[in-house]
């Protein structure tokens, strides 16, 4: 389980590396070198290390892939997300777009999250934890909050 926080530099070209902590879990449990890193809000990125990315996947796989419920998730977490590979220096790439729109450069925060992690600006998270009891949702377009729901009803999505 990936937990506790950590500050990180991305680099100019949108590499960081994971931290260490996250590194012994990675390898302890089996993950591998692949991850896919997206975002839900253009705001706050995810990475998730493939294998259970696809667990999640194959859970999906089961809603109709005619639910517009579904393509509008799908869409957004595609147009944010990329698979990405970590180098020989333990290094993950942060996808250029999700890169721009979050501000993700320099000094971040990588925060534990159970099965994956999530990546942002320090500036945007502090505002975050700081909120006054606003969560995720409160920040969401309305029919991406309704994607979500519909996702987390089917029993295939927790929300984050």
């Amino acid at each position: 389980m990936f937990r506790g926080s950590y500050e990180v530099t991305v680099d100019d070209r949108g590499r960081f590396k994971l931290p260490a902590g996250f590194m012994k879990l990675v390898a302890t449990k089996g993950y591998g070198s692949e991850f896919f890193v997206t975002s839900m809000d253009g705001q706050i990125g995810e990475i998730w290390p493939l294998p259970e990315w696809e667990a999640r996947e194959a859970a999906w796989a089961t809603i109709p892939d005619e639910s517009r419920e579904k393509q509008r998730f799908l869409e957004q977490v595609n147009y944010y997300g990329q698979q990405v590979e970590l180098d020989g220096q333990g290094r993950l790439i942060v996808p250029q777009r999700l890169r721009g729109t979050a501000r993700l450069l320099g000094d971040v925060d990588i925060l534990g999250t159970g099965k994956y992690m999530k990546i942002a600006n320090h500036e945007t998270m502090m505002q975050r934890v700081e909120a006054d009891g606003r969560g995720l949702e409160e920040s969401q377009p309305v029919k991406l909050s309704a994607a979500m729901d519909f996702m987390a009803a089917q029993g295939k999505l927790t929300k984050t």
